[in-house]
This record gives C-alpha cells, structure tokens and sequence, in this order.
C-alpha cells in the first residue's frame, strides 16, 4: 500500500477538467492515427500517452526511440520546431488524423483571413531576427531555460509549450466557430498562467475564462478595429467597446508574468538578456499616456483620436503575435483595421530599400517599425505632415531630427525602435525627459 501510495500524484487530475479541454473533449479532442487505429477514441489519454513499450504487440506511430518523460509518446523537446506538441501541431506531416489548424491572432482576432500562417509548427519556423524579412518567434529554448529557473515546477525535461499552455485544460480558439464564447459553444481560452504551473489541482486552470481576466479591469481600455473595419472591435466583432474589453483576454498579466521589470531573460538570437518591461509607468502601459503633439495636433488614428487617453493601457497582442510573426519582433500583420504590416511581401528585408508601399512610405527604413506604429499614430512620414512630437537633442552618436526621421542618409535611418521601446526614457547617447514608450 505504501509503495502504491508513493506513485500517485500529489494533485491528480480530474475527469470533467480535461474531459472539457480541447484535448479531451469526445467530439474535437486529440486522435493520433495510429492509436485510433487501434480502437482508442478521441481524447483516450492513449493518443498522447504511452505507458507501456507496445499496444497489441507493437508500438504505434512514431516507433523508436527511448522513454520520454510522462510517458509521451515523443520526446518532450527537441529543437525549436521539433517536439511532441508539434508532431500534431502543424498541417505537414502531422500523426494527428488530419491536420491541426493552428492560425495567427491576427487571423483570429484581428480577422485578417488571408494570413497564409495557419499552423503551430509554421509559427514557430520564424527565427532569425538578424534578417527580419524571413520573420521572429518565440525561442522554445530560451522559454525553457527561464522557466526552469523559476519556483514554478518545470524542469530540464519540461515541455516549453507548457509554459503558457496547460496541455490538459486548454481550449480551442479557431475563428472559424464565429464570434461566441466559449461558454456558449463557440471560441474559447487557450492559455493558463506560467507561475500557476505548481498550484493544486484545478488551480492551474485557464487564463482569461473569468471577467476578473480580461481587458475590461482597464477601466480606458479600447480594443483596436478588425480587419477592414472602422466598426467593430476584436476579438470577436463587437461594435460596442465595453463589449470588446470583456471579450478580451487579459494579457497584460499574462505576459508580465514573465516579461515584466525583474526578471532577465536571455534572447539567443540577439544575444543578450531582453529588454526589461515596466508596464506600469510605461505611456503604451499604466503610465500618463499623451493624445497630442506639441503644437497642439491629435497623432492618434481612431479609436484612439477621441476622448482621453490618459489611462489607457494596451494589451499586448494589440502589437505582437504570441507564437511568431512574419515581421521582427513578433509584430503582428495586421493591426487596427488594416493590413500591411506583413513587409515580407516588399521589397527588401526590414532594413533594406526604402518602403515602396503604402503610406507611410517611401521616406521610411525599418519598414516593420513603421507601418506599425502608423497604424495608430499619424504623421510619421512626410507626406502626411511628418512632425516628430518633440525636441531631439542636437547630434549626439549622428542622432538628430534630420538623420533620425527625414529619410536622408538612406537606410542608415534609425528605426522607431531605436528610441521608442519598452520602458524607453533615452534617446541615444542623452537621458530624455519622460517615457518614450
């Protein structure tokens, strides 16, 4: 009996938590070919876990291989697009019975439907931040390496998904069961919060099923406008703002959870800890936010160029794509009603030839950067007034307002980012005044 009690998990799982996730419900769940082949329904524990060598005499697809930690039926992580989440996770190749429609926040909040990035796998192939035209994601390792530093119960062997994603609680979020919550049968909430990884049983639940996880505890939140849109708002099409904010999960917390003020975060690609984030103070963030120029002219693009701004507070996948982005920096490609963003398809990688698209262009480098940020804010290129908002310091390190933000000197121009990053209060080479970002 001791011996018996000793294997048991100190916080079990319970039947009705993953029979509800996506995994585990009976109509969409999980179903590897191989092991459906041999009788196990969808969502059997079977299609993820094997805990003996062989079923009926042989082992079912993928054979080989050594035992994996929790008995899966892979090797919980191998490189960047190689683990046993996305052996099923992709549309090529995938031992799921079909393929597994993973598609970007753009695509499913932002309703941008010609975004060709539909699956996990394919998200995460976007990794090389010194040519950004072949796009960023997120570094499974460098996930791994954070979280297992951490009092949250990962570990050398843990799965790098699993930081955000609880494997047996999660849900499905596909754009394509149209605009209605989960709890009404429709989109419901992928995530569960990093730090909660080690709670009780039920604790590590899902993030953002509960109105205490969305937008609407921002009391300015706005959501910006789906695609092709001045009408309504993400995430799920609704033309009243409350309604966006209570739609929308709170991301805030999620991602400071782990990308906040303290902790330090090793980026392999660009070789050295990321930039830390004070989203409190920050003017995108809690802090004091600023709606007009310095001569008295609004910047901002609806939504946002009417009423107060002042304690507005952006959720961050109002900018990034969580998984990877064609872009740098995990920019998304669409953003408040337009598309554009994606510069893959121009000319040149971020920071090749000048933009020939649309506005903001042709004056502009870094194109990512640009057509970004001009998606809310106005007059960042000349043809549309072209007013920087405030005084930069004379020459310092070959900054000025000329060199910076006029075009000249090709693309040897500084980007937005250059200045404007999270909990940013210099320009280079000279201390500024206040946040800028």
């Amino acid at each position: 009996m001791t011996a018996v009690a000793a294997l048991l998990p100190a916080a079990p799982l319970h039947a009705g938590f993953y029979a509800n996730s996506a995994h585990g419900n009976a109509a969409h769940g999980v179903n590897r070919t191989s092991t459906a082949a041999l009788g196990y329904v969808r969502g059997n524990c079977a299609h993820c876990h094997e805990m003996e060598g062989s079923i009926t005499g042989s082992e079912p697809a993928p054979a080989g291989g050594g035992p994996s930690p929790s008995a899966l039926f892979y090797d919980n992580n191998v490189s960047q697009t190689d683990n046993v989440c996305l052996q099923c996770h992709t549309d090529a190749g995938s031992y799921q019975s079909g393929s597994i429609v993973n598609r970007s926040y753009s695509y499913r909040a932002g309703g941008w439907t010609t975004d060709p990035v539909d699956d996990s796998k394919q998200s995460f192939s976007f990794a090389n931040l010194t040519n950004p035209s072949t796009g960023t994601a997120h570094s499974l390792n460098d996930i791994l390496t954070f979280i297992k530093t951490q009092t949250w119960g990962y570990s050398d062997t843990s799965n790098p998904c699993v930081a955000c994603h609880n494997p047996h609680a999660v849900q499905g979020d596909p754009a394509t069961a149209g605009n209605s919550t989960k709890s009404s049968g429709g989109r419901g909430t992928p995530i569960s919060l990093p730090s909660l990884h080690t709670a009780a049983s039920g604790s590590w639940g899902l993030w953002g099923d509960v109105a205490s996880e969305t937008m609407s505890t921002y009391t300015t939140y706005q959501a910006p406008y789906r695609y092709n849109s001045n009408v309504v708002f993400e995430p799920r099409g609704s033309s009243a703002a409350a309604t966006a904010a209570a739609d929308s999960t709170d991301y805030v917390v999620f991602c400071t959870n782990c990308h906040n003020a303290t902790n330090l975060i090793f980026s392999t690609t660009l070789g050295r800890n990321l930039r830390t984030i004070n989203w409190d103070s920050e003017k995108h963030g809690k802090g004091t936010a600023s709606q007009t120029n310095a001569d008295g002219n609004d910047d901002l693009l609806l939504p946002y160029s009417s009423g107060s701004i002042g304690s507005y507070v952006l959720s961050c996948l109002d900018c990034h794509e969580p998984h990877g982005s064609t872009n740098a920096y995990l920019l998304r490609p669409e953003v408040n009603g337009a598309a554009g963003v994606n510069i893959k398809t121009l000319t040149g990688d971020a920071n090749g030839p000048t933009a020939t698209g649309p506005p903001p262009g042709p004056d502009l480098c870094n194109k990512e950067w640009n057509y970004l940020c001009a998606k809310c804010h106005t007059r960042l290129a000349n043809s549309d007034g072209h007013v920087h908002p405030y005084y930069l310091p004379p020459d310092i390190n070959g900054c000025s307002f000329t060199v910076c933000h006029s075009g000249a000197g090709g693309c040897s121009t500084p980007s937005c980012g250059t200045c404007h990053y999270h909990s940013s209060t210099t320009v280079p080479g000279t201390t500024y005044s206040g946040q800028l970002f």
